[in-house]
């Protein structure tokens, strides 16, 4: 009874039953009234004939007593119903059932009779045991009333012929209820099949089964509902697709964003993040969806921002410092997520690592102060000597000398300064066009080793040179490669103590040509082999600057080994030497 079949066949199965029942009763009442009237007609008839046979003999009725008694008697046997004579007083003359002579007080319906009026009472028989029903007519003599005629009949007969007519019409009654309840489910069954069919249908939908369709056609009430719960089917289904859509595309625009994307939710758990935030916070193969963002955060900042945001609903901007990574700076913006009525229903930060950016404007800054510090040394060294040689010093001739000399080095210096500055530049903007040619990288490294064994040997140094087995080709700047051997070989000679010895070795790779240059000099410190390659940077200043180094050369080679697509690194342990290497593709379209 729980489905809507089932309600529609019980309520259709209590009203037929209700409604065939008050029928019955009141058709059955109707049968009895109808039948006890015609009953009571029957007597009243009956009682009229044998007062019209006996009213002449009621005259002198103690003489007529033998024929009241054949009258009585006769319809007695052909009726069978109890016959009564009474004379003007209510006297009974004759009853047809003589040993129940009513000795009692004259009956109502005997004395309704001798009023001249049709009598009739319903009582308890003695003389059958049962209820009777009595009828009694008065004997009339033109106008005087002679006595009354009473008819009776005991209503047991009556009431069990009344009885079988009540379990026929009760029989009937359920006949009727049975098949009325098989047609009533039969059209429950039609009404409810699509209300069925339209609820299998939105519970597919809800589910997420957009393609069900309804598939009642009917013109009625229920088929207009099918149709609309098709409609409304097709409109989920392609708001469904657009928000599907919408949300592939927001998804691929978070993933591939650069900088970090984390959504909140009111209660601070996580409800998106894309991999560079899991990046940026060192969790990049653990799932934050669903945790608090105060444990995924590793920062006071980022997590007091994300609170402050959900609790006040402005949007703040602050930039923080990450323990972990290391000295990792981070740029964030949170705003909030406002749904109805302008409540916080979460929040969005997005991330920015500006650590790179922080450590150009430190280089920067260093650049600046680097080439303020280069340039001032030898400036201030030939206006000083300058001065000296007004001041007086040009009249002798070997202090003369010697201030001239030391000017001329100065400038030389400064003049190497700020043509490897001009160096730089034009190959950092891209103002160097690179002419890439095919080479003999073995014959190219002997070359320019042969054009520094002079120097080396000056300094007390053995350089020599490793080709490779065989010929080894790659398209390369011959003369930028030659640059950077030069400027190699030099540190190496620069760093290397006197006894000491450079080896330059040509190594022959699958799609690359790899070139070392090895020392036994000094060696540089661990923590300074990351900032190598940087301008200006020198492990020993005051040693730099004694050999004439301008601080350069490494960001030079650097950059030239990178416009060749190649990459330079160096090995080295202090006390133990060092080893220069790059790598440099046979064929410029090979990465």
């Amino acid at each position: 009874m729980k489905g809507i079949r089932g309600r529609i066949t019980f309520t259709y199965m209590i009203l037929i039953v209700v409604t065939l029942l008050i029928s019955g009763v009141y058709i059955l009442q109707f049968i009895e009234r109808v039948y006890m009237e015609n009953l009571k007609k029957t007597l009243i008839d009956e009682a009229k004939i044998v007062a019209n046979w006996v009213s002449p003999y009621m005259v002198t009725p103690d003489s007529s007593l033998p024929f009241l008694a054949e009258v009585s008697t006769t319809v007695n046997s052909s009726t069978g119903k109890r016959i009564t004579v009474y004379d003007r007083n209510g006297k009974s003359l004759y009853d047809t059932h003589p040993g129940s002579v009513e000795e009692s007080a004259v009956k109502p319906e005997v004395q309704e009779a001798l009023n001249r009026r049709i009598g009739s009472e319903t009582r308890l028989d003695s003389a059958k045991g049962s209820n009777s029903l009595f009828v009694a007519v008065p004997i009339v003599d033109g106008e005087t009333v002679q006595g009354a005629v009473r008819v009776g009949i005991p209503l047991n007969p009556v009431y069990k012929e009344l009885g079988n007519l009540w379990v026929s019409v009760g029989i009937s009654l359920l006949a009727v209820a049975v098949i009325s309840s098989v047609v009533g489910m039969y059209f429950a069954s039609g009404i409810a099949r699509p209300i069925e069919e339209i609820t299998r249908v939105t519970r597919q939908i809800a589910r997420g089964a957009f393609t069900e369709r309804v598939r009642y056609r009917s013109q009625d009430e229920l088929g207009v509902l099918g149709e609309s719960v098709n409609l409304m089917a097709d409109r989920i289904s392609d708001q469904f697709e657009d928000l599907t859509q919408e949300k592939s595309k927001l998804e691929g625009i978070i993933a591939s964003m650069e900088s970090g994307v984390m959504v909140v939710d009111r209660s601070g758990r996580i409800q998106v993040v894309n991999q560079a935030t899991k990046n940026l916070l060192s969790h990049s193969g653990r799932s934050l969806l669903g945790q608090w963002h105060w444990e995924v955060g590793r920062s006071y900042g980022l997590s007091s921002m994300i609170d402050e945001v959900l609790v006040t609903g402005d949007s703040q901007r602050k930039e923080i410092t990450l323990m972990s990574p290391a000295d990792t700076s981070v740029e964030l913006y949170a705003t909030p997520i406002k749904g109805k009525n302008d409540s916080i229903v979460g929040a969005v930060v997005v991330l920015h690592d500006v650590s790179k950016w922080r450590r150009v404007e430190q280089m920067r800054t260093e650049f600046v102060a680097n080439v303020s510090h280069e340039l001032r040394t030898p400036i201030t060294a030939v206006k000083g000597f300058a001065e000296t040689l007004l001041d007086g010093a040009l009249e002798h001739p070997d202090m003369r000398r010697q201030f001239i000399k030391i000017i001329y080095e100065e400038s030389d210096r400064l003049s190497r300064l700020v043509n490897d500055l001009l160096e730089l530049s034009r190959i950092e903007s891209g103002h160097v066009v690179m002419q890439f040619e095919p080479c003999e990288i073995n014959e190219l490294v002997r070359t320019t080793v042969d054009k520094l064994v002079h120097q080396a040997g000056q300094n007390g140094l053995v350089l020599e040179s490793h080709p490779a087995g065989q010929p080894v080709y790659a398209e390369v700047a011959r003369d930028r490669v030659s640059q950077v051997l030069i400027n190699l070989i030099g540190n190496a000679i620069a760093y290397t103590p006197e006894g000491g010895r450079i080896d330059v070795t040509v190594e022959d790779g699958v799609d690359q040509v790899i070139v070392r240059v090895k020392d036994t000099g000094i060696g540089i410190p661990q923590d300074d082999l990351p900032r190598l390659f940087e301008r200006f940077y020198r492990v020993d200043k005051a040693r730099a600057r004694r050999s004439g180094g301008t601080g350069l050369g490494l960001a030079i080679v650097k950059h030239i080994v990178e416009a060749h697509k190649g990459k330079v690194w160096v090995d080295s342990y202090p006390g133990r030497g060092s080893t220069f290497s790059f790598t440099l593709p046979k064929r410029q379209g090979d990465e």
